[in-house]
């Protein structure tokens, strides 16, 4: 792991509330698909997956959304506000790919989780998908799918590459005709078996945990499904 000072090459609103922001990285500074890194404040580091891929050399990307209420969240939105440079720490998290697979990938995200998909995806498609892949994409309301675009455009260049967008509130969406409800759910619903698949879950520890305990109960095995929440948030340990 690097601690680096990397200047800020941009920052732009991807949609209303959402930054795009792009670091200038030294070349000799490798990660694997789907890592991630820390932001270094004085007081504290914060976790942002990579949004960009490993081939992408010298520059790397992260998204950025407030929590509302959030002190930490409010600190990050104030750095980046006047901030030229960002002192990071890279690369972190052993929920990455480093090599193709060759079963089918499903790649589930929860809100900007999409960045850790993001850079896997990117990753993997200058080699085409020579294997089934899958993208679930769970927001609360339509409008929160800021990459949508980006992703109906890789299923619309790879044959073998399918999106799924779904809205859990469609409430605050009126005009919504997709999928609806919670997205780990909605993935299952979409496979006869999954005793071989490869499955890559982004989001809050709840919703990851629920995620594979329904994919096991259906015939995964454990260790096919890969999480950052898994280290970072660990379940605790079942009293006998």
């Amino acid at each position: 792991m690097k601690q680096l000072h990397c200047p800020i090459r941009s920052i732009e609103f991807i949609n209303q509330d959402t930054r795009r922001v792009v670091l200038d990285l030294p070349e000799d500074s490798p990660f694997f698909a789907g890592q991630y890194l820390q932001m270094v404040l004085p007081e504290k580091k914060y976790p942002f997956s990579i949004a960009s891929s490993p081939h992408l050399k010298g520059q790397i990307e992260l998204h950025v959304r407030p929590t509302p209420g959030s002190e930490d969240s409010a600190k990050v939105e104030a750095l980046l506000d006047s901030a030229e440079f960002l002192d990071i720490e890279l690369p972190l998290g052993d929920c990455y790919l480093e090599q193709r697979p060759t079963n089918t990938l499903i790649l589930i995200a929860a809100s900007t989780g999409i960045t850790q998909m993001k850079s896997i995806i990117e990753f993997l498609a200058p080699g085409g998908f020579d294997f089934p892949i899958y993208l679930y994409w769970g927001v609360l309301s339509e409008r929160d799918l800021y990459l949508d675009e980006l992703c109906r455009s890789w299923q619309e260049q790879y044959d073998n590459f399918h999106y799924v967008p779904v809205v859990s509130e469609p409430d605050t969406s009126p005009g919504w005709q997709g999928r609806t409800g919670l997205v780990g759910q909605i993935a299952l619903q979409d496979f006869d078996r999954v005793d071989d698949v490869t499955v890559f879950v982004s989001g809050g520890p709840g919703m990851v945990y629920a995620t594979l305990d329904a994919f096991v109960e259906r015939g995964m095995p454990e260790k096919n499904m890969k999480s950052d929440i898994f280290s970072y948030a660990p379940r605790p340990a079942s009293k006998s």
